[in-house]
């Protein structure tokens, strides 16, 4: 005998159905029609009649991928959305063809922005991005997921780098130790420059605690952790370039009627490890730092945006013979807009360091351009960046005070290509190419280094 499900409804709704069931309070449907019947009510704007028929044929089978599609449509419309998640996501399960999983992923995503569950939503948008037939359903894709995080008021931050690297070690070019007022000598071999690759996993969260049409209050952390792999002949070991950091922060913003303000409060702890290369071991050594910074932005016009900083830092080492650090920090950029779209900007930053160790104190300044297109060239998104450095250190001493202080000038340059077409589920993969150039006084910081890295960003 033919399965049938009986639902009670208006007439008007089976569209689909011989006319002379329109008169009845109850109809027989087919089981195997009934999910055609279910989607062509709800296309008809009858979306509770949907839902009803569908969960009917639910009923029977659990794994009926039209009916589960219609109720994860409909259930967020009739104010249930975990039900509309839950069947979304069963639909993706069951789904055969990528343009199933992109549709089931897609209800399933609305069903949990609905449900005001936007990490949730965000993930769905993923895998709808996995399966996403043209580029027009993936830039919509995109589009609604950069909707759900500006809605989401937590805000989840993955980074990923590898990078080989020249002198991964920020390590000098010659073994000849050389500075005014001392004697030569050789430099160890950890301190000369060691090519190799560097790896940095990064996890960070905001939290959106507070929000008016005037101001918002965040809370996050973040952790950070390098690992390097030398190439070079050497007797230093990896682990002896090992950091690893978690940092916690405060930040607030107000709107005034000319700008935004913010204040950020962090603190945070930074370990690295201190060598005995005669040994081969390695010790672990910390650091913590206290950060309070004060910016504000000021846009001049529609095209031009002007940013100026402040900050103070307090760094306290636990390494015998450094103590602690005390740093002021100011600086402004500017930022413009072309006609083109592309966008050029310019940045200037001091930071004076006072600290109990004279090795430790210093001024620092630099400056920086960067220049990014609006238009990909081909499939490819370009940046391009650079600038100088200069710092100077007056008390700094090897075995005797160096004749008129330490003195680097820095040159570097990079250029950022980011790959869009080749994305993963949102994710953009990257290559970073960085070169720089020191010259100082003090051979140990005479340096030079060519790297490119593997980056990875988010598209929302």
């Amino acid at each position: 005998m033919m399965q049938c499900i009986k639902t009670i409804t208006a007439a008007a709704c089976f569209t689909a159905v011989a006319a002379s069931a329109f008169a009845q309070d109850t109809v027989d449907i087919p089981i195997d029609q009934a999910g055609a019947v279910a989607t062509q009510a709800l296309l008809a704007g009858e979306t509770a009649v949907a839902a009803q028929i569908a969960e009917a044929v639910l009923t029977q089978r659990p794994d009926d991928r039209a009916a589960l599609v219609v109720v994860a449509a409909a259930a967020p419309r009739l104010n249930n959305p975990e039900r509309g998640i839950e069947t979304g996501a069963r639909a993706w399960r069951l789904s055969d063809t990528p343009l199933q999983r992109y549709e089931a992923a897609r209800l399933t995503a609305l069903a949990a922005a609905e449900a005001e569950r936007f990490t949730t939503a965000a993930f769905w948008l993923r895998l709808a991005l996995l399966s996403a037939p043209y580029d027009a359903e993936r830039a919509r894709t995109i589009a609604d997921g950069r909707q759900v995080s500006q809605r989401n008021p937590l805000q989840v931050q993955l980074s990923f780098s590898l990078a080989p690297s020249t002198n991964v070690n920020g390590g000098a070019e010659t073994d000849i130790s050389s500075a005014p007022g001392n004697p030569d000598g050789r430099l160890s071999d950890d301190a000369l420059a060691l090519a190799g690759w560097r790896a940095s996993l990064g996890f960070g969260a905001n939290y959106r605690v507070q929000q008016n049409e005037t101001s918002r209050t965040t809370v996050g952390f973040s952790l950070q952790a390098s690992r390097v792999r030398l190439t070079d002949d050497t007797s230093v070991p990896d682990e002896a370039f090992d950091t690893n950091s978690i940092e916690a922060r405060l930040r607030h913003e107000r709107l005034f009627a000319d700008g935004l303000l913010g204040i950020s409060l962090s603190r945070g702890q930074f370990d690295y490890r201190d060598l005995d290369l005669a040994a081969e071991t390695t010790d672990f050594e910390k650091y913590d730092a206290t950060r309070l910074f004060v910016d504000y932005r000021y846009p001049v016009s529609d095209r031009t945006t002007v940013d100026v900083f402040a900050g103070r830092e307090l760094l306290r080492y636990d390494a015998t013979g450094i103590g602690e650090v005390k740093r002021t920090i100011l600086g402004s950029s500017v930022s413009y807009r072309l006609e083109s779209g592309d966008r050029i900007s310019t940045t200037y930053r001091f930071v004076g360091s006072d600290g109990d160790n004279g090795n430790y104190t210093s001024d620092d300044h630099s400056l920086s351009v960067s220049y990014g297109f609006a238009e990909p060239f081909g499939d490819v998104t370009v940046a391009l960046g650079g600038g100088v450095r200069w710092a100077d250190y007056p008390e700094y001493r090897l075995l005797n005070p160096v004749t008129g202080g330490r003195q680097d000038e820095t040159v570097f340059a990079n250029v950022n290509l980011g790959f869009p077409e080749a994305s993963i589920a949102g994710f953009i993969p990257g290559i970073r190419i960085d070169a720089n150039r020191t010259d100082s006084n003090v051979s140990r910081f005479d340096r030079e280094s060519l790297g490119a890295s593997l980056t990875i960003t988010s598209s929302f």
